[in-house]
């Protein structure tokens, strides 16, 4: 790790922190004689930074943390360096009071260190500063202002060359800035270091960098949307040059949703100032979205950001990526549009499973399932990329239990329970949300995070959990919401986006059954981490360890008649408002322990009129209607829901039913999970995934093959003319057609 020298000092522009709004250059000029083989250089920023050298982008950063643990990135430069005359600048920015929820910030602020000191490149050093005023910031979301939307500000820039001189190679052009030495903050230090002096404990980067490629679709224009200026057929491929005309308002469609930079070239010989909104879907005037791939009387309402052409070509691209399947351009006067592309951004999220099948839906699903699991991978896992950005604890679960199937990759399921983790508060609760500048407290979500980290267990190598989670700090994060039971403030008890429950929250509270069976999860995942956690290695790799993490068992899960969480709630003296969550949980509580849990009751659920689980929750429906390998139920059958949005034109997968906020939201994802939890049947019975349960389910299915990406090897589960081919890296236990038994590693048909 490179750390910082005893004189690196951040610096900003200005001693003043209510000076800190907008965009500032960072600069170094240096001269060299020859080109090093490598120099490590090391940064970081408040609130962000982008870095050129030579007018060629190196990197962005920095990840996204807190204060205590605030992220730096390390390059090696000497690729980038020529003998001579070198620029490097960094290009950082804060959106103040407008910044994203996601992003938390103590003052504009930029850092930077090299591992040789004959260059100099410790700030303050020779840099020097100027502030960038042709980027200015405005909250332009008031098209979408029903909706809680926190993602940051619209960007306002106005063409100038030397912005344009960011991409040169000379960075000539920003001698034109009003160049400064920089105003010194305060030593750079890492976390843990003796002093006290800094907001900013630094720690480096533990995530590859996100990454950029072009978009490879077709843009398309649409016609006959609200407003529509301009004669074409519907649907034809964007032609460039394109004019536009004083006034006019032209609509793009990418075909599917993206999480990208947009890069627009424009001039104007009249000064045209350009709007450009963006859209997951365009709006008819009755605030429904209905089918997404329709325009005709719908209107664009998404965020905005504004640019200020003038007769020069300039391209515009935004400091912070966009969401957006609609694009839609709106000039005041003539301007014409040169070139467009947008650069795709994100986690570069693993993908290397597969699941296939005869029928045609199952590809459709996949394919839409990863683009949403894609999508809300970055920096952290979000809920959804347009709205929020914000990585929630009960979607986090399902996201990352997506990343342990579809991949070998690990280090974006480490940073979510981490980071989540950060956000554990005095009274022992974590809050909903992390990164976060606001706390926001969801306690059924504490209880999620202490199942990531029981996953973490199952699914990671076991020395990969945070030093900081003990059975103690589960333990109080359990006890804390057992007195949260007895309290009338209880937060938000969010449950599930059901029609009738005011804000997600059941009837009975945090007192609600479905709430309670959560803690008796949490309370069995957290036992079981004990047990790991307090015996040795040696024990570890004996028989009767593995046998005692399957068998653990409470007197709680004694109850499983024919009825399960119904009756059970009425022995805990808890609500006993009927709910598909409560019968859900229930199972999959008794599917931790040996034994077979009781069938789903979908007859009496109806007669009771139970409330329906929504996308989100339906995951943990679906693991307990398929808990038995008996049950008469058909998977492909469940997903109708999944089925209807990519019909109604969704290239992603809603938050909720319609209407829905959010077109975008992977906690939809989980058909994915689906098709090789159940329908494959694989999941882990042991902290690394070093033995495999495996019970297939195929349904209606008379062929499929699951290939999953293991962490020892591809494990293949395959389905065909009845018989059943299993091969696996490690040993399994087969639950199929009758027989309970185990297996070795290897390939077997049965």
């Amino acid at each position: 790790m490179l750390t910082p020298n005893l004189t690196t000092r951040w610096i900003s522009l200005a001693p003043h922190p209510q000076e800190d709004l907008g965009v500032f250059a960072f600069r170094r000029r240096l001269e060299l004689a020859e080109v090093p083989e490598s120099l490590e250089f090391a940064i970081s920023a408040d609130q962000r930074y982008k870095l050129f050298l030579n007018g060629k982008l190196i990197g962005f950063g920095p990840q996204r943390g807190d204060l205590q643990h605030w992220f730096f990135d390390t390059y090696d430069l000497a690729p980038f360096l020529k003998p001579g005359s070198n620029s490097l600048v960094a290009l950082v920015w804060n959106f103040g009071r407008w910044a994203p929820m996601a992003q938390i910030s103590a003052r504009t602020g930029f850092v930077a260190w090299s591992s040789d000191p004959q260059f100099d490149l410790d700030t303050p050093g020779q840099w020097e500063v100027a502030r960038v005023s042709e980027w200015s910031f405005e909250m332009m979301h008031s098209g979408v202002g029903e909706f809680y939307i926190d993602v940051g500000p619209g960007e306002i820039v106005r063409a100038d060359p030397r912005l344009a001189g960011l991409h040169s190679p000379g960075h000539s052009a920003l001698d034109g800035w009003n160049w400064a030495p920089p105003h010194e903050i305060c030593a750079a230090e890492l976390r843990g270091a003796c002093s006290g002096g800094t907001p900013w404990m630094l720690v480096p980067r533990s995530l590859p960098p996100m990454l950029l490629r072009p978009f490879g679709g077709r843009i398309v224009r649409r016609h006959g949307f609200e407003g529509d200026t301009c004669e074409g057929e519907d649907g034809a491929r964007l032609t460039l040059p394109l004019k536009l005309p004083s006034g006019s308002k032209v609509a793009l469609d990418f075909g599917e949703l993206v999480c990208a930079y947009p890069r627009l070239k424009v001039c104007s010989a009249e000064g045209a100032s350009l709007r450009i909104t963006y859209d997951e879907a365009l709006w008819s005037p009755d605030g429904v979205k209905g089918n997404r791939n329709e325009v005709r009387g719908k209107h664009a309402r998404g965020y905005q950001d504004r640019f200020d052409a003038t007769d020069e070509p300039f391209e515009f691209e935004p400091l912070w990526w966009r969401t957006f399947r609609f694009l839609t351009l709106e000039s005041d006067r003539p301007a014409e549009l040169l070139d467009i592309e947008a650069v795709e951004t994100g986690y570069p999220l693993s993908v290397d499973s597969r699941f296939t099948a005869e029928d045609p839906w199952v590809d459709r699903i996949w394919q839409v399932g990863v683009r949403t699991a894609e999508r809300c991978a970055g920096e952290t896992y979000f809920d959804c990329p347009y709205y929020e950005q914000l990585q929630y604890a009960g979607d986090t679960r399902i996201q990352a239990l997506l990343g342990y199937y579809l991949g070998r990759d690990r280090a974006l399921q480490r940073n979510a329970v981490e980071t989540l983790g950060w956000s554990l508060m005095e009274n022992g609760l974590t809050q909903s949300r992390y990164p976060s500048r606001q706390c926001q407290v969801i306690p059924p979500f504490s209880l999620w995070w202490v199942m990531m980290v029981g996953d973490q267990l199952l699914y990671d190598d076991p020395s990969a959990m945070p030093d900081f989670v003990s059975f103690q700090t589960l333990s109080r994060i359990l006890g804390r919401f057992r007195k949260l039971q007895r309290e009338s403030e209880q937060f938000w008890p969010f449950g599930d986006w059901v029609p009738g429950w005011r804000w997600g929250v059941p009837p009975g509270r945090l007192n609600s059954l479905m709430h309670q069976l959560t803690l008796e999860i949490a309370t069995t995942v957290a036992e079981r981490i004990k047990g790991f956690l307090e015996v040795g290695e040696a024990e570890r790799r004996g028989v009767k360890f593995w046998q005692d993490w399957a068998q653990t068992s409470r007197e709680w899960t004694s109850d499983s008649g024919p009825r399960g969480a119904l009756a059970a709630s009425r022995k805990k003296g808890i609500d006993n408002t009927p709910t598909e969550h409560a019968e859900a949980l229930q199972i999959c509580h008794l599917l931790m322990f040996e034994g077979t849990p009781h069938p789903w009751p979908a007859d009496a659920l109806t007669q009771v009129d139970a409330a329906r689980c929504s996308h989100y929750f339906s995951y943990y429906k679906h693991l307990a209607m398929f808990a038995r390998e008996d049950n008469p139920y058909d998977y492909l059958a469940e997903l109708q829901p999944w089925k209807e949005m990519i019909e109604s034109g969704l290239t992603t997968f809603a938050e909720a039913p319609e209407p829905t906020r959010s077109d975008c939201h992977a906690w939809s994802a989980h058909p994915i999970l689906g098709f090789l939890q159940i329908v494959a049947g694989v999941t882990s019975i042991a902290p690394g995934w070093k033995k495999a349960k495996i019970m297939p389910r195929p349904g209606s299915l008379r062929r499929f093959e699951a290939r999953i990406a293991h962490p020892d090897g591809e494990l293949r589960v395959g389905f065909e003319d009845g018989a059943l081919t299993v091969d696996s890296p490690v040993p399994y236990r087969l639950c199929w057609r009758g027989r309970d038994e185990e297996q070795p590693p290897g390939k077997q048909k049965f």
